[in-house]
C-alpha cells in the first residue's frame, strides 16, 4: 500500500512498493471517460512486454482480436480525454477512474509533477463530485480488503473451492454460453470469483472496484491476459452502455447510499438481449434465526458509530468480536462439510464487512423484479425460487438474487412521430 492509500485511510504503510502485473492495452481499447462517455487515449510512460501461450494467441485470434493489444503490459501512464483536458492516472498497473480526487491521485500528480508539466500542460485529474458517501465507502471497503489476503482454504465461510461452486449456481454459468464474450463484475473485493469466472467460462473479464482492493485483485489475479481490473464507480462508470454480454454484482450495490440508483445506473451495460445478475442483502434474512435477529439490532445501533471511527480505532473496536466469529464458525463448520474456520484475519474481515460500512440497505425479490422490469428486463429469475444445492450457504440463497434479460427500448407513437 503506498502513502497515499495509507493517509487515506488511516493506516501504516508498508515499507516497499507492490510487484503488480500491469495494465495490458487492450483494457484501454474498452474505457471511456467517466464523465462524459469521450474517448480515452493511452499515455505509456513506463511499458515492458508480456509473453501469450500460443493457447491464448488461439484464443486472442477467436474473439477477433489481435495478439499485440495484449503482449505489451504498461505500469505507469495516463489515459487522457483531449476534449476535458483531462486525464486519469494508471498507478502500479491499474487506471484509476474515479470522477473525484482521492490520495493515489493526489500522490501520483506530486511525484510526476515535472513530467506531467512537460506532457500534460493544461491537464489535469478530474474534480468532480462523486455519488453521496462515495468517499466513507471507498474508505471503509478499502480496509477491510487491504486487511485479507486471498487464501484458497477461507472465502468468506466457505473454501474458495466451494465458494466458486456456489457462485456457479447463483450466476447460473452452466446455462450461459460466455465463451470469448466480454463480461463484468461491479465490485471485484480481492477479485477470486473475477478470476474464477473468466477461467471457467473462457470469456474477458473486467472488473471494477470503487475501493483500493483493486490492488490486491491485481496483485494476485492480473496474471491471468483475459482478466482486466479498474479502479472505478457504479455510478459513473467507465464503460459505454450496451457493451456487455453479462453484467454481475455479489453484494455491492447495497453498499451504496441507494441500491436503486446504482441499479439503474449498471443496468444500460449490457447490450440488447445481454444479462444482468444483481445480488443484494435481503430483509427476511436477518430474521431467519434468534441470532441473525440479535445480530440486526446490535448493527442497528453499532454501525454508525463504528463507520465513522478512524481505521485504528476501528480495530481496535472490532477486535473483541473476532473471537466470537471465530466460535460461531467453528461450531458451524462441524454441522456442515462446505463450511470453513476462520482464523483471526478471516473473523476480523467478516466483523469489518458487518459493523464498518456506512450504507447497509435490505430489499426483497419484488422490489427487486420491479427495479428490472422498470429499466426494461424481462425473462427474470429469482434465486430464492430455485432449489439449491447442499453447498450454497443459506445467507446466499436467502438474499435477493435477480437476473434479467435486456429488451430493446421500444419506442412511443410520440417518440417515433419525433
Amino acid at each position: 500500500m503506498d502513502s497515499a492509500r495509507g493517509r487515506e485511510l488511516g493506516l501504516a504503510c508498508a515499507a516497499n512498493p507492490v510487484e503488480v502485473a500491469p495494465l495490458r492495452p487492450r483494457l484501454a481499447d474498452l474505457l471511456v471517460c467517466p464523465v462524459d462517455g469521450g474517448a480515452l487515449e493511452l499515455v505509456e510512460w513506463e511499458s515492458s512486454p508480456a509473453r501469450l501461450s500460443d493457447e491464448d494467441v488461439v484464443r486472442v485470434r477467436r474473439m477477433g482480436l489481435t495478439p499485440e493489444r495484449f503482449e505489451r503490459e504498461v505500469r505507469t501512464g495516463l489515459l487522457v480525454n483531449r476534449r476535458r483536458h483531462v486525464y486519469y492516472p494508471i498507478v502500479e498497473g491499474v487506471p484509476r477512474l474515479l470522477v473525484f480526487p482521492t490520495g493515489v491521485v493526489r500522490d501520483f500528480a506530486r511525484r510526476y509533477r515535472n513530467r506531467l508539466a512537460r506532457e500534460a500542460t493544461g491537464y489535469g485529474p478530474p474534480a468532480e463530485d462523486g455519488a453521496p458517501g462515495e468517499e466513507a465507502v471507498l474508505r471503509s471497503f478499502s480496509s477491510e480488503w487491504l486487511h485479507y489476503e486471498w487464501d484458497e482454504r477461507a472465502y468468506w465461510s466457505q473454501s474458495a473451492e466451494d465458494m466458486f461452486r456456489t457462485m456457479n449456481f447463483a450466476l447460473d454459468l452452466e446455462h450461459k454460453d460466455l465463451r470469448d464474450r466480454l463480461v463484468l463484475e461491479v465490485g471485484i473485493g480481492i477479485g477470486g470469483i473475477a478470476d474464477y469466472v473468466a477461467r471457467s467460462q473462457q470469456c474477458e473479464l473486467v472488473g471494477v472496484d470503487l475501493s483500493h482492493a483493486v490492488d490486491g485483485a491485481w496483485r494476485q489475479f492480473g496474471a491471468n491476459p483475459f482478466f482486466h481490473v479498474v479502479q472505478a464507480s457504479a455510478f459513473a462508470p467507465p464503460f459505454a452502455d450496451g457493451q456487455f454480454e453479462y453484467v454481475y454484482t455479489q453484494g455491492v450495490l447495497h453498499h451504496t447510499y441507494s441500491t436503486r440508483a446504482a441499479f439503474k445506473r449498471i443496468s444500460t451495460l449490457p447490450r440488447v438481449g445481454g444479462r444482468l445478475y444483481v445480488w443484494v442483502y435481503s430483509q427476511s434474512d436477518e430474521r431467519r434465526t434468534p441470532l441473525r435477529r440479535l445480530l440486526y439490532a446490535l448493527e442497528a445501533a453499532l454501525r454508525p458509530v463504528y463507520s465513522r471511527l478512524p481505521d485504528p480505532f476501528q480495530t481496535i473496536a472490532l477486535a473483541p468480536w473476532a473471537p466470537l466469529y471465530i466460535a460461531h464458525q467453528r461450531l458451524a463448520a462441524r454441522g456442515n462439510p462446505h463450511y470453513t474456520t476462520y482464523g483471526w484475519r478471516e473473523a476480523m474481515h467478516a466483523a469489518r464487512d458487518r459493523w464498518t460500512p456506512r450504507y447497509v440497505h435490505r430489499h426483497t425479490d419484488e422490489q427487486v423484479s420491479r427495479w428490472f422490469r422498470a429499466a426494461g428486463y424481462d425473462g427474470l429469475t429469482v434465486l430464492s425460487q430455485r432449489q439449491a444445492p447442499d453447498f450454497v450457504p443459506d445467507s446466499i440463497s436467502s438474499c435477493v438474487g435477480v437476473e434479467g434479460v435486456r429488451l430493446p427500448v421500444v419506442a412511443t407513437e410520440g417518440q417515433a412521430a419525433g
